[in-house]
């Protein structure tokens, strides 16, 4: 590693509080690795949690390794740094264990740019007796790991809290890497990818999977059951993380609104709040150390005891923050105390802008109720207001697409009010994304729109949104939407993709040209209600029956255009 890139760690590591250091000796190395930015995986509670729960034993020393910052990417190629670990600059190689926590299908290609880069064979079978066990955890290991497949010793399915500890006592017990693969295959939640054949119909669709003898045909994901008796907080402190140095602090898991679109909404089932009391707890401990809280949610403004929390946080002398907000959740109370925090911008998601089309994907909010958080914004001053839309849905025409801009235009009308001090609005922001069919929702067989379509409705909006004063519009790439969309729903064989696109630096694009498989295939194609997918293996918690039940609810006459 150059001495710049050294200094750069060194300097990170100087402005965090909270950092863990352990001695190597006689423990087990875990490199926990975010497949992206310091300021990104700084930001991941998951990430910090699990940090945390392994530091916790004594028989173990864990420590982070992080995607280069693009502006380092060069100088590491330059001077061929491998990957290092923050604490101790060790390389990636040196550790007993490599755990990656994925959060978005976009990072797979890092994962494996990573291991090159470290030496570590990308395939699984390819590995040796010294190499690390290379796993998995994170949201996309229980969405649908199945791309990624082929790389992964060992894939964590579900809630990690309880789990790493059963994987460091069957590491700690095995003689040796087969032997552990061998007794973790049987840990509650542990996918061994090797231990099950994947066979193939004519036409290319899944048509069985086959576990080892002794293993089961289905791994369920773990969840935790008692949410309590875990605090999920952020550890370790840093201004360069996307929030700073405030205090982040899970009140629960999952969602019960049940939008067709949303993938958290489904595999974090069943809903489960952390009490007031717990959290009480917690926050008292973070007023210690912080000024600053933000409640971290799939909805936190659903929080069932929202007022009583608000209550504990103001009388512990915290400003707040939330990560989550619904329209049709929204209170006085709330809005005022983010305010009175300093909050300078409010966040809804509409989702869509017509109420059929949000019928259609069960986000029942009025445009009544977005007017009236627009009129509740600016009763407390708040300046700016921030919307979340999404493009391409099941059912969607150009109409739905042109009254986003029309519905902003009927926004702003209520925005451009003075606050109570005198003050104008600031800014509305559109912010537009694609949607992107995922597994373990009832959309999971519709087809994705195409990045052409998109990038046409993406016009439109723009095009809308031109004339009105005090709007920015945001979107991504539809492009990129389309390789989230193939990694989302693909198989093994997209490995090969994932491989490419590694060896190309991450240009993912060259490595969509240059593969032989066919990316329409598991993108734009809509599929069948009777085709296997490749996450049938799993069981996650939510019902074939349920999802099939809501997608046929979502096309019902009643819901289509005019």
């Amino acid at each position: 590693m150059s001495r710049s890139l050294r200094d750069k760690a060194h300097a990170l590591l100087a402005d965090e509080e909270g950092t863990i250091r352990k001695d190597w000796g006689g423990k087990v190395t875990v490199a926990l690795v975010y497949p992206n930015t310091y300021a990104v995986g700084m930001s991941n509670l998951g990430f910090q949690t699990i940090y945390w729960h392994l530091n916790q034993r004594p028989d173990v020393v864990c420590e982070r390794v992080f995607l280069a910052d693009h502006a380092d990417q060069a100088e590491r190629a330059r001077t061929e740094s491998i990957p290092t670990s923050l604490e101790s600059g060790r390389p990636l190689a040196d550790f007993h264990i490599v755990g990656f926590s994925v959060t978005y299908e976009g990072d797979y290609i890092n994962v494996l740019r990573l291991l090159r880069e470290a030496g570590i064979p990308n395939r699984a079978a390819e590995r040796r007796s010294h190499d690390p066990i290379v796993l998995m955890g994170g949201v996309c290991a229980f969405s649908n790991p199945e791309p990624v497949a082929p790389f992964m010793d060992l894939i964590a399915v579900g809630e990690g809290e309880e789990l790493v500890h059963e994987l460091i006592d069957a590491y700690r017990a095995a003689a040796d890497r087969e032997a552990f693969l061998t007794k973790a295959a049987t840990v509650e939640g542990i996918y061994v990818p090797a231990r099950y054949a994947v066979a193939y119909t004519e036409n290319g669709a899944i048509a069985e999977v086959t576990p080892a003898p002794g293993l089961a045909a289905i791994v369920a994901k773990r969840r935790l059951r008692n949410v309590n008796a875990f605090e999920t907080i952020s550890i370790v402190k840093t201004p360069h993380a996307e929030y700073g140095h405030m205090a982040l602090l899970e009140v629960g898991k999952g969602c019960g609104r049940g939008c067709r679109f949303c993938l958290e909404g489904q595999v974090y089932r069943p809903v489960r709040h952390r009490s007031v009391d717990a959290l009480r707890e917690t926050i008292g401990k973070l007023a210690t150390e912080s000024t600053r809280v933000g409640l971290v949610g799939a909805c936190v403004s659903d929080y069932p005891w929202i007022g009583d929390l608000m209550d504990v946080v103001e009388e512990a002398g915290l400003e707040l923050s939330i990560s989550s907000l619904r329209a049709d959740s929204l209170s006085d109370k709330l809005v005022a105390s983010l305010a009175r925090g300093g909050h300078r911008t409010l966040t809804v998601a509409p989702e869509a802008g017509t109420e059929r089309l949000r019928g259609v994907i069960r986000k029942s909010i009025s445009d009544e109720q977005i007017l009236a958080a627009c009129d509740m914004l600016r009763r407390h001053g708040i300046p700016n207001l921030k919307t979340y839309f999404m493009i391409g849905q099941p059912t969607e025409t150009m109409e739905d697409v042109e009254a986003i801009p029309a519905l902003a235009a009927r926004m702003l009308k209520r925005l451009r009010a003075l606050d109570a001090k005198g003050h104008p609005f600031g800014r509305l922001t559109l912010s537009i994304s694609s949607f992107v069919p995922k597994p373990w929702t009832p959309f999971q067989w519709a087809a994705f729109d195409g990045a052409d379509s998109l990038q046409k409705k993406l016009e439109v909006i723009k095009r809308g949104a031109r004339p009105l004063g005090n709007v920015r519009v945001l979107h991504e790439n539809p492009r990129e939407a389309a390789l989230q969309a193939l990694l989302a729903r693909g198989d093994r064989r997209v490995a090969d993709f994932l491989e490419l696109a590694a060896g190309f630096g991450g240009d993912w694009r060259r490595a969509l040209r240059e593969w032989d498989g066919d990316a329409d295939f598991y993108t734009t194609r809509a599929r069948p209600i009777d085709e296997r997918l490749p996450w049938d293996h799993f069981d996650v918690g939510v019902k074939r029956s349920g999802l099939i039940r809501e997608w046929e609810r979502a096309l019902a006459p009643e819901l289509q255009p005019a």
